[in-house]
C-alpha cells in the first residue's frame, strides 16, 4: 500500500486572513523551539531523559501576537510563516517583562501612520488628541483649557486614588508602584503582577498598532521611545484590567504567570482588541475610519495632485524631454 504524505499548507492571501479584531490577543512561550513543517508552525520541547519531542501547533492565522521569552529559538521558516499570516512576533524578557524587538508584516495600509505624522506636526491637534485620550481613559472630559501638564497632574491623582482604593479592598496596606527591571523577583507580588500584566498589554497594543499600519513610536502623550504610542494606548486599560487583577493576586506565589492567564481571559471577555482599534482611531482622528478603498500591500509614488503607482517607468510620459543623457 502506498504511503500518503501529509498535505502541505498553502500560502494564504491577505483577504483570507483573520482581521486583527477577531484574533486571539497573544500567546507567551519560553524555553521552546518554534519550527515550521509541512503541517504548520509548532512549538516543540525535547524531554531531557528520553529525547522525546512534544509538539504543540500554533493557530498562526488566528494569533495577533506571539511573545517569545527566554530560551526560545525560532527558525527562519517559522518566522516567515507567522509574519506571512499576519502575526506580530515580539522578543521579550522573562515573564514578558521587556520587549526587545518586534516583527510585522507588510500587507497593511499606512493611512493611520500618515494621520500620526500630521497630528504630531501640529501642537494644537496634539493637545486635542491628548484630551480625547484622557476622556477615554477616565470616562470624563478634562477642562477645555487644560494644558498637557494639567492632564498629567489629573492622571496622577486618579491613579493614586485607584491604587489606594484597591489596596484597601484587598487589605494590602500602603502601596507604592515600584520595580527593578534588573531583578523582577525583588518586587512584592502586586508589583510583579502589574509589571507582567503591563508588559503583556504592551505586546497586545504593539501587535494591534502594527497590524493597523500605525507606528508604536509616534506617541501623543509619550515620546522619544520606540513604543511611545504603545504606552499611550496601554494606559487606557491599566486601571480597568491589569491593576485590579494585580491586587487580587496579592497572595499569589506565581503572580506573573497567573496575571497572564487572567489578562488573556479578561481581554477576551471584554473584546479588548476590537475596542482597542476603535480607541486608537478615536485618539488620532476622533473616530474616523480609513476609507474602505484604502489599498493594502501597495506602494505608490507621492504626487501633490494624486498618488501614482510605483514600479512604472514614467519616462515615456515626458514628451518634452530633450536631455541627451536619456
Amino acid at each position: 500500500m502506498n504511503q500518503r504524505l501529509p498535505k502541505a499548507l498553502g500560502t494564504p492571501s491577505v483577504l483570507g486572513l483573520h482581521p486583527v479584531k477577531d484574533r486571539i490577543t497573544y500567546l507567551y512561550v519560553d524555553s521552546v523551539r518554534v519550527v515550521a513543517d509541512r503541517n504548520g508552525v509548532c512549538a516543540q520541547t525535547e524531554h531531557p531523559d528520553t529525547g522525546t519531542i512534544d509538539r504543540v501547533y500554533l493557530p498562526t492565522a488566528s494569533l495577533a501576537c506571539v511573545l517569545l521569552g527566554p530560551g526560545t529559538s525560532v527558525t527562519h521558516a517559522a518566522a516567515t510563516a507567522l509574519t506571512r499570516d499576519g502575526t506580530v512576533l515580539g522578543w521579550v524578557g522573562s515573564g514578558g517583562v521587556r520587549c526587545y524587538s518586534a516583527f510585522l508584516h507588510e500587507s497593511t495600509s499606512t493611512e493611520l501612520l500618515h494621520q500620526q505624522v500630521q497630528l504630531l506636526a501640529n501642537d494644537d491637534q496634539r493637545i486635542t488628541a491628548a484630551h480625547r485620550h484622557f476622556q477615554l481613559r477616565f470616562g470624563e472630559s478634562p477642562p477645555d483649557d487644560a494644558t498637557v501638564a494639567r492632564l498629567r497632574s489629573l492622571e496622577g491623582a486618579r491613579m493614586k486614588a485607584t491604587y489606594k482604593a484597591l489596596a484597601k479592598k484587598h487589605r494590602v496596606g500602603p502601596f507604592r508602584r515600584s520595580y527593578d527591571p534588573n531583578d523582577f523577583s525583588a518586587s512584592d507580588p502586586v508589583n510583579q503582577a502589574i509589571t507582567a500584566g503591563n508588559s503583556a498589554l504592551y505586546g497586545i497594543c504593539t501587535a494591534v498598532l502594527l497590524s493597523l499600519g500605525a507606528s508604536p513610536a509616534l506617541g501623543v502623550i509619550h515620546e522619544h521611545n520606540q513604543r511611545a504610542f504603545t504606552y499611550d494606548i496601554a494606559d487606557l486599560y491599566k486601571a480597568e484590567l491589569t491593576v485590579p487583577i494585580a491586587f487580587a493576586l496579592a497572595q499569589s506565589t506565581h503572580p506573573d504567570r497567573e496575571m497572564r492567564y487572567r489578562l488573556r481571559e479578561n481581554a477576551r471577555l471584554l473584546k479588548l482588541v476590537p475596542r482597542m482599534i476603535r480607541d486608537i482611531r478615536y485618539v488620532l482622528n476622533g473616530g474616523t475610519a480609513p476609507p474602505k478603498d484604502t489599498p493594502t500591500g501597495v506602494v505608490d509614488l507621492w504626487d501633490p495632485d494624486t498618488n501614482v503607482p510605483a514600479g512604472v517607468n514614467y519616462a515615456s510620459l515626458d514628451e518634452n524631454n530633450d536631455d541627451p543623457e536619456f
